[in-house]
């Protein structure tokens, strides 16, 4: 592929090559809509001759608030095309939140979901704000906005009047010019702007698809946050591979989406692939006797078989053939019935998968290849991949990324997707990377000798208890999190005499525990304080630590009441947990545990 390494030039290669081909599909009552390269680069172009019509120039700062769909991948087409700059914000922030965003990068123009977004921004001062541009307008009053479609009209007026301006300025595009302003969480201070170049997200674009590899007839989906970096360089991906990729937008409904839109890639976060976990253990619990022996059994043996494939030993004839068997009589039901009958793999990021999910879904024929990024490097700059990988990793690093370990085991990283500068904050930007140009990730970790990178923790995570012992949370965690009834784990004992965990159940899997056991009339919250729940869950602590350093082991454990999501604050829109949010919030169940 020839081109410019700009995402303003690759969109215009996409359409130009695979006009009719299927860009976007989108999930309808009556089926699947499908969107071509052609009709989306078109739709495009009217909206950035649109905003071209306003005054936005190259270089302008423009927001998009929203949750995944297809219209926000059009608004961000449309600012890339004419060197403008997209400032994505998770629609979950709060109106403060936003507005701090907005005055930081100086926007002048966003893109808005609904009613909802508008009325957060209408509460708050936003001096430079000069027009708001709304996707669902329900609801709203009259004026101080204008709809998609009436900025669409303004750029084909003016297409009409200049035919030859979006080429123009198109060729003012160079791959150093910036793309995106991507602010970090701020859960240890104001966010940060991240000052990702076109070159940042045009090379990784073009790694991944490479190192995958992705080409037609593959499709995928989008369902991850948008304003998060993953899901927008998956879409980049999608540009350069020239595969089709499905919004779904009810994320209570996502198996449903996968089965309706039937991918042959998922790209998602650990949570999603654990909740699935969870409910297909759930579903086996309850099936007749024989069934359940049936399908443990099947995932026994797919499992041994997955276990041989990672340690690259010859998988017995007898144990092929019997996977072969329970491939057709039971593995590639439950594929169907999660995802359609053509996956092929999965990757997931953000934070790490178990080893009892990474089994069990290579058991059933579906590989997850874990990888590694961060905002500030564009996304994923390590990945395990079908040519190789290593379960419990994240792989090796891509062409032309270089990785290594510090002498005080951080992670350091260079490559063409690290970032250059963080957006008015030449301080945190110098303190951002060593002397000699090495981004410093902030995450401990250790690279074996055949160059996988395995990540230990986040550096400020890192408990040193009372003792003077390193304990790396997320070894604790995840070793219990193994157990299908538990979602999220929270070790906690930095300064401490011991280690002690704060534990989410999964929600959807201890209710249909319940309802198995005749308790179905209690609520969640009293769940969590149910003895056998209590007792299940003590086996699952004690399983895990018998894996650890007697330093290590947690001593005390607490059951959180209630599951905790993105709206609550408690999880960023990955789902990760916001360890500051919940030690302040559950303060008093932490101390329970030292108060003796």
């Amino acid at each position: 592929m020839n081109i410019r390494r700009t995402i303003a030039h690759l969109s215009h290669y996409r359409a130009s090559q695979s006009a009719e081909a299927p860009s976007a599909r989108l999930l309808t009552d009556d089926g699947v809509a499908t969107i071509s390269w052609g009709e989306t680069f078109r739709r495009a172009s009217e909206l950035a001759m649109g905003l071209y019509a306003l005054g936005a120039r190259k270089g302008e700062r423009i927001a998009i608030i929203s949750d995944t769909r297809y219209e926000w991948t059009l608004c961000d087409s449309a600012v890339l095309s004419f060197g403008g700059v997209v400032v994505g914000i998770y629609p979950t922030s709060t109106a403060d939140q936003m507005a701090y965003i907005l005055r930081h990068s100086e926007c002048r123009f966003a893109f808005l979901e609904d009613q909802k977004q508008f009325q957060k921004l209408s509460s708050v001062e936003l001096p430079a704000m000069e027009q708001m541009i709304i996707f669902d307008s329900d609801g709203l009053p009259e004026d101080g906005w204008i709809s998609l479609d009436s900025l669409a009209g303004k750029g084909r007026e003016l297409l009409a009047q200049q035919p030859g301006l979006p080429d123009e300025l198109r060729d003012a595009v160079v791959a150093e010019d910036i793309a995106s302003l991507v602010y970090t969480s701020g859960t240890t201070g104001p966010p940060k702007g991240v000052v990702l170049r076109h070159r940042n997200l045009y090379d990784i674009a073009q790694d991944i698809k490479e190192f995958l590899p992705l080409a037609p007839p593959d499709t995928g989906t989008a369902f991850l946050p948008m304003a998060h970096i993953l899901q927008r360089v998956n879409g980049y991906v999608s540009s350069s591979a020239g595969i089709s990729g499905c919004f779904i937008t009810d994320l209570t409904r996502l198996v449903e989406g996968f089965k309706r839109s039937n991918p042959t890639v998922i790209s998602g976060v650990p949570r999603v692939f654990e909740k699935m976990h969870a409910a297909i253990f759930a579903g086996i619990e309850q099936a007749a006797p024989r069934r359940k022996k049936l399908l443990k059994k099947a995932l026994a043996l797919g499992v041994e078989r997955s276990r041989c494939i990672q340690q690259s030993r010859p998988v017995p004839l007898m144990l092929r053939l019997q996977t072969r068997l329970y491939d057709k009589l039971v593995y590639s039901k439950i594929r169907a019935g999660l995802f359609g009958d053509q996956i092929r793999y999965m990757t997931s990021g953000a934070a790490p998968l178990g080893m009892a999910q990474l089994e069990f879904f290579h058991a059933i024929g579906i590989p997850i290849y874990e990888g590694y990024g961060l905002t500030e490097t564009s996304s994923p700059i390590t990945l395990n991949g079908p040519s190789a990988f290593k379960f419990g990793t994240v792989g090796r690093p891509f062409p032309g990324s270089q990785v290594k370990i510090a002498e005080d085991g951080e992670i350091l990283l260079k490559g063409p997707g690290v970032f250059s500068e963080y957006y008015k904050d030449p301080e945190a930007t110098i303190a951002a990377f060593t002397e000699d140009g090495w981004f410093k990730s902030g995450d401990i970790g250790q690279i074996d000798d055949d160059g996988f990178l395995t990540i230990t923790d986040r550096k400020k995570n890192l408990i040193i208890t009372a003792g003077g012992k390193n304990v790396a949370p997320a070894i604790l965690e995840n070793l219990i999190m193994s157990d299908p009834y538990i979602g999220q784990v929270m070790a906690y004992g930095d300064r401490r005499r011991y280690v002690t965990a704060l534990i989410i159940l999964d929600e959807e899997a201890i209710m249909q525990w319940a309802k198995d056991r005749g308790k179905e009339g209690l609520s969640y919250q009293a769940l969590t304080q149910d003895e056998e729940v209590q007792l299940m869950v003590a086996a699952a602590v004690d399983k895990g630590n018998q894996q650890l350093a007697r330093f290590e082991q947690i001593k005390y454990f607490r059951i959180v009441p209630e599951e905790l999501t993105v709206s609550s604050g408690m999880l960023t829109p990955t789902y990760k947990l916001k360890r500051g949010a919940v030690i302040d919030k559950y303060a008093h169940l932490i101390e329970e545990m030292y108060d003796n």
